[in-house]
């Protein structure tokens, strides 16, 4: 069941990451260090969310 979802939860959670990186790289200025740590937690959880939707799909197939 998770399968044909996980593709589309990995780019609902790819797209922060793309505008993030757009914006961080099209900024002249200097940026503030919470934006890293803001980007850090953001890609923290969302690598455990896809570790637990991966491990339930692993799952259901056996």
């Amino acid at each position: 069941m998770w399968g044909r979802y996980l593709w589309k939860l990995r780019l609902f959670l790819f797209i922060p990451i793309l505008l993030f990186s757009i914006f961080m790289f099209s900024s002249i200025d200097d940026y503030p260090g919470y934006y890293w740590l803001i980007f850090a937690v953001y890609m923290l959880f969302s690598t455990i969310l896809l570790h637990i939707m991966e491990k339930k799909e692993k799952k259901e197939k056996q």
